[in-house]
């Protein structure tokens, strides 16, 4: 019986490889032209969407009968190879100079980098990503020429405002979308949805590139461009690359690199002292010698002195972000889907930021030459900031480490139940607490959804429309608690002033953004000569719908807001609308001598009726010396 059981095991061993051999593999290599092995290419099995990506040797394996395999890779032409039973495949992949060539997104349209005349500055993704920045106007930081970056307040998420060549803030536009609206924040901190707001809210991961149009470049989007263009363009998939998952994030840990040492106990008295003897005063009448010299010790109760900075500035704070995203493609479609959360403290306590970014962008060739597509996005943002006087309890927090002195208390008698009523008790680090001062939240749900379809024929003529819809709601609720302040005196805590004015106000934004855009691109090579040229029309509307409620509640536990409280009403409604027709003319002659000429006949609602259109043009020609004969010697170095 053993013996049988035995000879059974033997002939499943020897039928397995029969069996595994009937589902044939296909092996392969990719390589280039110079026969170097391309390490990560897309190797997709047209029929079923079987795919793999090829090792570090170029080399890859894929079980399959027949079919059509689509080989494609980032700046190489994408190759099909029907399966003819062969198994062991060599597939070379041809450079693709279209792609290799650098491509900067300008006003309505592409160019190559070697041809643009304008003053254009661009940056890539992989610079984008590389900070910690919890704003993309904070993560262009010294990596564009030309362009000054200033944070708005320390506060966690608080955007940073983009000026080029210091002339103010630009205008935004987000996947050829132009976002208008009113920039700024009101005196507790709410945006109020404006390109400016939106550009700092993005997903740094999910920006592909961001171009800078300067001076003339700029011109095509008329008088609001006066000031600079910022252009922000989104990742999307390749057609013919299989489903990559990308899964990246950070753990970081906030301090502070610089901040003035301030004085201590010791230091403090002792310069009272000394400042006495110089004004020739008696320096008895600051601190007796006696009491002078416990301070110096700072070893008895009542004189060790007080560090203000360590009660208010939190060491080693977390900021955390993680982020996922999708990519991939078929033969005549692609996407790109990410969702990333971003979670950032704040060195003071109980103020906080978070974020969370959707973005899916799609498109697909639907009939031979037609592309429709979409790019939808969402986010939902929160800040939690502490309810103390002003509009900026942030900065409170700050100057209290300069207001109060090293000598006094933030408690009376240093017993924690007691506030004290310190020289400017209103920035008492006691005080800076959610459940003592009170709070102020901005909570933001916003959503915008592009859809655009794209015609383009074989003789160089092309035609695209895209509208738009952006929402953003915005909720603000504050609360001001009132309190009280004491002083220790004969033995007893006695109540010496405080805060009665308490406050209740709740504020709701409801914003709307439309755009449409129409425009046609002609482009025409005859012999030496390249003409290209684009026609376009535009239209757009921003409005905002605002209501506040104020009121003086009669104590710090019911948030509920009552009639006989209210002090304040409002309800408000801004509008603005645009339009414009837009025009360009690119000319060069075997790619050494360049001439743009473009312009924008812009209508604005700022404008009174009659007198609301205008004309805004721009030129600019550019000499390609290195391609002259006389500077070839000097080719490695010139270009």
């Amino acid at each position: 019986m053993k013996n049988l059981k035995i000879a059974s095991f033997y002939t499943m061993l020897s039928v397995m490889p029969t069996l595994l051999y009937a589902q044939e593999k296909v092996t392969g290599q990719v390589f280039n032209k110079a026969n170097e092995p391309i390490v990560g290419a897309s190797v997709l099995l047209l029929e079923g969407g079987k795919g793999t990506s090829t090792d570090k040797s170029g080399k890859f394996e894929l079980n399959a009968n027949k079919g059509t395999l689509v080989v494609s890779f980032v700046g190489y032409k994408t190759r099909r190879v029907p399966l003819d039973g062969t198994t062991n495949l060599k597939i070379q992949l041809e450079a693709d100079e279209n792609v290799l060539e650098d491509v900067v997104v300008v006003g309505y349209g592409k160019q190559s980098k070697r041809n643009i005349t304008g003053a254009v500055s661009n940056i890539k993704s992989e610079d984008i990503v590389r900070s910690s920045s919890t704003t993309t106007a904070g993560a262009l930081a010294g990596k564009v020429q030309g362009i000054s970056v200033r944070a708005k307040d320390a506060r966690p998420g608080r955007g940073a405002a983009i000026e080029i060549r210091n002339m103010g803030s630009p205008l935004y536009v987000i996947d050829g979308v132009a976002y208008g609206g009113q920039e700024g924040t009101d005196w507790v901190g709410t945006q109020n949805g404006s390109g400016a707001d939106i550009f700092n809210s993005l997903n740094l991961e999910d920006i592909e590139s961001i171009s800078i149009l300067k001076d003339a470049a700029a011109a095509v989007y008329g008088f609001r461009a006066s000031r600079g263009v910022v252009l922000i363009t989104t990742k999307k998939g390749a057609k013919g690359e299989s489903a990559k998952i990308n899964i990246n994030g950070y753990q970081g840990w906030q301090n502070l690199t610089r901040f003035p040492t301030m004085a201590n106990a010791k230091q403090y008295t002792r310069g009272l002292v000394e400042a006495a003897q110089n004004e020739n005063r008696d320096p008895k009448t600051v601190y007796t010698p006696e009491e002078l010299a416990k301070w110096q010790a700072g070893t008895e109760p009542g004189y060790q002195g007080y560090d203000y900075y360590d009660m208010v500035i939190r060491k080693n704070i977390p900021q955390r972000y993680i982020n996922a995203n999708v990519t991939g493609g078929s033969e005549k479609s692609n996407y790109f889907l990410s969702l990333g959360h971003l979670n950032q403290d704040a060195m003071i306590k109980d103020f906080n930021y978070k974020r969370t970014n959707f973005q899916a962008n799609m498109e697909a060739e639907v009939l031979k030459g037609l592309t429709v597509g979409t790019q939808i996005s969402g986010r939902h943002e929160g800040t939690q900031d502490v309810g103390l006087p002003g509009g900026d309890g942030y900065f409170s927090s700050i100057l209290a480490i300069m207001k109060n002195r090293p000598t006094v208390g933030p408690y009376a008698n240093d017993n924690p139940e007691y506030i004290n009523h310190t020289n400017d008790f209103p920035y008492n680090p006691a005080l800076f607490s959610r459940d003592i001062a009170g709070y102020k939240d901005n909570k933001y749900l916003a959503g915008n959804v592009n859809l655009f379809a794209a015609y383009k024929t074989k003789f160089g003529l092309s035609a695209k429309g895209t509208v738009s819809y952006n929402y953003t709601n915005n909720k603000f609720e504050g609360f001001q608690y009132t309190y009280d302040v004491y002083r220790y005196e004969n033995n007893a805590y006695k109540r010496t002033g405080g805060s009665d004015a308490g406050w209740r106000y709740d504020t709701t934004r409801e914003i709307v953004s439309r755009f449409a855009q129409f425009q046609i691109d002609y482009n025409k090579q005859i012999g030496d000569h390249t003409f290209a040229g684009m026609l376009g029309y535009e239209r757009s509307d921003w409005d905002r719908t605002y209501k506040a409620l104020g009121a003086n509640p009669s104590n710090n536990y019911i948030p509920l807001l009552r009639l006989s409280e209210l002090n304040s009403l409002a309800d408000e409604w801004a509008y603005e609308a645009r339009a414009g027709y837009i025009g360009r003319i690119n000319y060069n002659y075997k790619g050494k001598y360049l001439l743009e000429v473009l312009g924008r006949y812009d209508g604005s609602f700022k404008y009174y009726e009659g007198k609301r259109w205008g004309l805004f043009t721009g030129a600019s020609v550019g000499w390609r010396i290195s391609d002259e004969g006389f500077l070839k010697p000097l080719k490695f170095v010139v270009s």
